[in-house]
């Protein structure tokens, strides 16, 4: 197995579908071969620990993806987190006492944990300048925390390729969603938040930028604010489309002047074993594009 250079550390029950989205983009920009996740990375009948242990050991940058649920609380019990045998804390202890570069990443309004509640070869981890992804700025977020491992690795910081956004727009979508525990969600309404400042090309509908709705799902308290970002040009469709406020990276995106399809993937974990859930989107804009858009998960 090669040794990737950059280590993706997250707890599965926490921040999988982060650890996900960010694998696929450092992936794109990186290559998949320097960037290391155990659920792509290690071949069944592998020695789960000690394959962890090898690539921590030979990573350049590790990132440790901590969301409110990293610490791995457990009622009646410590936190997982102090468990000397605990995965997640096997690798941060391994990367803080290595030459790697430690970047701590926050998730969805985390807060970093205090050296009170890390256990000692972790606490210099409460040290360490953290970086933060919060979806309402998913894509900037994700732009500066690429150009840090860039850094790290000892390469110059990418070009930024996302649209830059202009004022708010008043511009809306209908949004009705279809598929396994979700209900048909009707009259939710998208708002633009902004727009690339560069015109796109002539044939392509004016769609690029961030946006978000209010969504209800079909379970009890179940309300979340969505964001979708599109970005590209010509015929291509680019960015990331968020599912309970996790960011899914577009794939096969396209778009022409009548509507547009996409593809994103769900990480599930079930009984120990994880899966990615393919979900298909279609679109079509009513009336003349970029006028009102109607949106469908099909599947």
């Amino acid at each position: 197995m090669h040794h990737a250079q950059v280590f993706i550390s997250y707890r599965r029950d926490d921040t999988a579908g982060y650890a996900r989205a960010l694998y696929d983009e450092l992936a794109q920009q990186l290559g998949a071969d320097r960037v290391f996740i155990d659920v792509d990375d290690i071949q069944p009948g592998q020695p789960f620990a000690q394959v962890i242990q090898h690539q921590v050991g030979a990573a350049t940058v590790l990132l440790v993806l901590i969301g409110k649920r990293w610490r791995g609380a457990r009622e009646g019990m410590p936190p997982r987190i102090d468990d000397s045998s605990d995965f997640v804390r096997c690798e941060v202890a391994a990367g803080l006492a290595s030459s790697a570069r430690v970047i701590p990443v926050l998730l969805d309004g985390a807060a970093m944990p205090t050296e009170s509640q890390l256990p000692e070869a972790l606490r210099a981890l409460a040290g360490r300048n953290a970086l933060e992804i919060d979806n309402t700025r998913y894509a900037a977020d994700i732009d500066r925390l690429l150009a840090a491992v860039r850094v790290a690795l000892g390469e110059p910081p990418a070009t930024a390729s996302r649209p830059t956004a202009a004022a708010a727009s008043g511009v809306s979508l209908g949004l009705w969603l279809f598929g396994a525990a979700v209900a048909i969600v009707a009259g939710i309404v998208w708002w633009q938040m902004g727009r690339p400042v560069a015109q796109a090309v002539a044939a392509r509908p004016d769609i690029n930028g961030l946006w978000q709705a209010d969504v209800r799902y079909d379970w009890p308290n179940a309300d979340y604010v969505e964001h979708f970002e599109f970005r590209g040009e010509g015929n291509e469709l680019h960015g990331s489309a968020s599912f309970l406020r996790v960011p899914r990276r577009v794939f096969n995106g396209y778009v022409n002047e009548g509507s547009l399809r996409f593809t994103t993937l769900t990480q599930e974990t079930t009984g120990g074993s994880s899966a990615d859930i393919t979900h298909r989107y279609e679109g079509r804009f009513i009336g003349s594009a970029p006028g009102p858009l109607r949106l469908s998960r099909i599947c």
